[in-house]
Parts: C-alpha cells; structure tokens; sequence
C-alpha cells in the first residue's frame, strides 16, 4: 500500500472518530452525570475536524498539477476511492516528495495507527459505528464510558495527529516549491540513459547486420519516450533494465516471394543474465474501433512502497492518459533460461515467422569496449510485406486531412521528446528533416500513434559526422526540430512556405539563414492554429542554444531547461486537448 493511499485513509478515518464522539455526545447529553464530559466530547470533535480539514489542505496542496483538476474534489471527497491507488498520480507524487518520500510514508502510517488506537478506545467496530448502539447500554457502562471519555486518555494521540499533520505540512510545502527544478534533473538523469541505451542498441543491431543481401534492411525505432519517476535513491541500472525499445526491420521474403519484403516487429530489452529470468510486461490496448495496437510498459521495481509490497508499472506519459479510451489486458514474456546470441538478424528473422507474440529468439550484444551489453529480442508480430505494412515519411502526410489537430499534437510531442533524447546517437541525424521522421502505414491507413526514425543496415558508409554533438551543431539542429515543428502544425513544408526561396539564394543567402528568418515570420501564425504553448516550444527551438560547457568535466550536454522548454509546453497542449 503507497503512503498516499494510507493517507486517503487516514483522512477518511478522522470522520468516522468525529462521527462516534458525536454518537457519544448525543446519547450521553441526556444524563446528568455526562453532562460535564460535554465540553471535553466538543474539543475532541474541535481538534479532529480542526486536523482533518489540515490534512485535507496538505493532500491537495501535493495533488495540483500532479491530478487532474477534475479529479482532485472527488480524491478530496472520497478519500477511499481509487483514485487514490492511481499509478500515474502515484509516481508523479514520488517525484514530487524527492527525498522525502519515506518520511511521509512513515508519518502517515504512524497517523493511521494513532487513529487506529483512539477507534479501538472509543469502541469502533470496522464498519465505523460505535459498538454501543442501545442507549441502555451506554448506562450499564456508566464507569466504562466516564474513563473513555476523560480527555487526558486521548491527548498523546492527538497530539501525534497534531505532529504528522504539521510535518505534512511543511513536506508539502518545501518539496512543492522545489518540484521543478527536481523534475529537470529527474528528465536529465532518464534522457542520459535513453541516449546511452539507444546508441548502444545501435551499434548492437550493426553488428549482427553484416548480410549479403542485395537490398539494405530498413531498421525503423519506434518513438514512444519512456515516462520514469526517477528520484535519487533510483539506480542507473535497475532503470535501464526496465526501459523497451520497439523496432520494425525490413528482410527479404521466403524462397516462394524472394523479392517481396518482409517486417518483423521486435522488442529490445536488456537482457539480466542467465542466473536470472527476465520477466517482461506487454500490454495490449484493444481501442472501441476494435483496431489493435500494442504498448509496452516499464516493470517498475523501483517505483515499490517503502513497505516494498507494491510494484507499479509506469506506462508513456500521454499513452496512460488515455487509458480512459482503451481496454487493457496484460501479458508477461518470460525468458526460457539462457538464449542463445544471433550473429546473424536476418537469417534469424526468416525463422520468426514460427515464433509466437511475445516469445525470445535469442539475444544480440554490443561489443564495444566501454560496456559489454545483451539485449533480448522478443518476437512481437509480422504485420505483412511492403504493400500491406509501409513506414512513409512525414513530409507526405503533412496535407492529410485526416491529420487532426490531436494528431498533430501528439506527434509534435513524441517527435520533439525523443529527437531530443536521443540527440547525437546514430538514429538522429545532425539535423533532422521531415524525410527523416516516418510514420506507419498499414493496408492504406496511416498510424499516427507509431512514429519511427529510420537507418539502413548494413551500412554501407560511414556514418554523417553531425550526429556527433559538438557546439558548432547545436543550432542548426534546434532550428531543425523548431521548423519540424511548424511544418507539422501548419501542415505545409518549409520549402512550399518560402515563397522567395529561389530569389533569395539565387542572391547568395545561405539556406540555413533562410529557414531561420522565414521560420520567425511564420510565428504569428503558429500562435494562431497551434496555441501558446506550440508557440512556446518552437520559440525556444529558435532562441535557445541546446548545449553549454559542463563546469565539472569540460563536456558539452543537454540542458534540461532548454528540454522542459520544449516538451514542456508540448505535453501541456496534449493533455489538454485530452480532457
């Protein structure tokens, strides 16, 4: 059980005392012996409401901006009721608690068992009623009922009450005033080990991708940024055990279509080691169009309680706010001992076709000399050949009309978050383009829920040196993602928005200039069909500088400002579109 769910009982429990003293008060006002016990019975009832409506104030206070506004009368109300055992809610609390987590977890459970012993003393059955319910009772107990009724009986646990309340309270109200520069750091910590993983899955794919065949593989990454509550007792490696990467990779068909390509759907997680079994959670989300997608989600051992009986799972961020548009059910992949490694991919996915949902086919490893890793690769679907199952790029769908604003949204949001991540890995050119972004096309329906970037293995090339970061790259690549950005609210290329384009490099005006000064006239109308927050976020691609000098090592790094400066306003602009 989280400690916010222990408070919801706590706060629901503080009325159910007040209600047995008010019991006590009204049964008892009748005789003449109590009626001296009166002004005691109303300052137990004037501290306790006093607490309960503190306590109320504390839990609100950490829920805003953590739930929904909707939501948050209705916790209030019923502090019983499910909300409180929300995931989302949980994890974004623990974010918000940093260090402190454990201490509010200890200091409610002591609350609880404070009133949990003046329920026991006043005689309060677990249905929350007084145990004396005849009025003829109460006068046979006439001695029993004098003494639980003396204030001093009660006062050490008021003043428990008292103590965790006020401690909640200045929890609350430091660590919600520290919150966003915690969350920075929280994003930073996650976005260094998605970019370290991604590269390193690269370079693991490159090695077994050494094939003869006449065509290159197309290897498409999903973009679906993983959404961690990362505090500081988490650990660097227990984190990347529970991140996924989802890929789609093109092979040559089976001896009867040798021409025609093939795609293979897999899942990449590192692998723990064969003294272990490596259990992974996949959720199928079945949406009311009975069309079927899949989402993965991070088994999240370091999310547990302080009690360490509880272990959640974090879903993406925008894909678990619409849970309320899906039906859900779990699967869990189990690997079958030590699998063996592929040295080859594409002869081993010729074989996948055998392989059930779900099922390892072995595991693939990256053998530089920094850090030796093996991934698992799960087998997840065959969603057909070329003219069943496509990847096309960004720029021809930007005129789509089926592309709605929500669309758009969505997709700025997951492009611009994992551009960002996994800036300066293989997968991200120096500076990305809408030829370089794609989205899944299945039997002529475009997929605005799977987004991918793409390479083509083996590489016959060497890779372009700008995908290594330096300083001199930074600009060029957020101007990039900020033009990215606008082509894809105004649904028009940055090529067919400059209507001076070839005038003005006939005149010797270098592109990147162009795309710059066009891109800050074309604001105005970002503002106008994309909102403030769209605005936000493509004016700090075209202000801000992604890296400055560490002070520490001298390297270069994201900046987790310029990160929430993006995304930020991004993610805002989804939810509430959502809502």
């Amino acid at each position: 059980m989280s400690g916010f769910e222990v408070a919801g009982i706590v706060l629901g429990s503080i009325p159910l005392v007040v209600s047995a003293l008010e019991y006590y008060m009204k049964g008892l006002g009748t005789l003449q012996n109590f009626r001296s016990y009166k002004r005691v019975l109303k300052s137990l009832i004037l501290t306790l409401d006093t607490e309960h409506v503190s306590l109320q104030n504390v839990c609100e206070k950490l829920l805003v901006g953590i739930a929904p506004q909707t939501c948050i009368e209705e916790m209030i109300d019923d502090p019983f009721g499910e909300l409180w055992r929300e995931e989302e809610i949980f994890n974004k609390l623990r974010l918000r608690l940093w260090r402190s987590f454990k201490i509010f977890y200890e200091t409610v459970r002591d609350m609880r068992e404070a009133i949990e012993e003046m329920m026991e003393k006043l005689h309060i059955g677990t249905s929350g009623k007084v145990e004396w319910t005849e009025s003829t009772s109460i006068k046979k107990q006439f001695k029993r009922a004098s003494f639980i009724l003396q204030k001093s009986n009660h006062e050490a646990i008021l003043t428990r009450i008292r103590d965790g309340v006020s401690a909640l309270q200045r929890l609350a109200m430091l660590n919600v005033e520290l919150e966003p520069d915690r969350k920075s750091r929280s994003q930073g910590r996650l976005n260094k080990l998605v970019n370290e993983l991604s590269n390193s899955i690269y370079h693991a794919l490159r090695s077994t991708m050494t094939c003869k065949c006449p065509s290159l593989h197309d290897v498409g990454l999903r973009l679906a940024p993983p959404s961690r509550t990362i505090i500081p007792e988490d650990d660097d490696d227990e984190i990347i055990k529970e991140l996924q990467f989802r890929l789609a990779i093109s092979h040559m068909g089976k001896s009867q279509t040798p021409f025609l390509m093939q795609w293979n759907e897999l899942l990449l997680q590192i692998s723990q080691g064969p003294e272990k079994k490596q259990t992974t959670s996949v959720t199928t989300q079945v949406k009311s169009s009975a069309k079927k997608s899949v989402k993965f989600s991070m088994s999240s051992s370091a999310s547990s309680t302080a009690s360490g009986t509880q272990s959640t799972q974090t879903s993406f961020i925008i894909q678990s706010a619409m849970s309320n548009l899906t039906l859900s059910t779990t699967k869990t992949i189990t690997d079958p001992g030590q699998p063996r490694r592929i040295n080859d991919l594409c002869e081993a996915m010729r074989r996948m076709g055998k392989q059930k949902c779900g099922e390892q086919c072995g595991h693939i490893q990256d053998c530089r000399a920094q850090k030796n890793r093996q991934y698992g690769v799960y087998m997840l679907d065959s969603p057909g050949t070329g003219d069943e199952w496509a990847l096309v790029p960004l720029k021809d769908v930007l005129q789509d009309p089926n592309l709605l604003y929500g669309d758009k949204l969505r997709l700025a949001w997951t492009i611009a978050c994992s551009v960002l991540q996994m800036h300066g890995t293989p997968w991200i050119p120096g500076v990305p383009r809408n030829d370089d972004i794609y989205i899944a096309r299945k039997d002529g329906v475009t997929q605005y829920q799977s987004v991918f970037v793409l390479r083509h293995l083996p590489e016959r090339v060497q890779p372009d040196p700008t995908n290594t970061p330096t300083k001199h790259s930074a600009n060029p690549f957020l101007l990039s993602l900020g033009i990215l950005l606008i082509e894809l609210i105004l649904g028009q290329s940055m090529e067919s928005l400059q209507t001076t384009q070839v005038a003005a490099i006939e005149s010797g005006v270098p592109k990147h200039v162009l795309d710059y000064e066009t891109a800050n006239k074309l604001l105005g109308r970002v503002m106008m069909v994309g909102g403030s927050g769209y605005y936000s976020a493509v004016e700090c691609c075209l202000r801000c500088d992604i890296y400055q000098p560490d002070s520490i090592s001298g390297l270069s790094g994201l900046q987790g400002e310029t990160f929430a400066g993006i995304v930020g306003p991004l993610e805002q602009d989804l939810k509430k579109s959502m809502s």
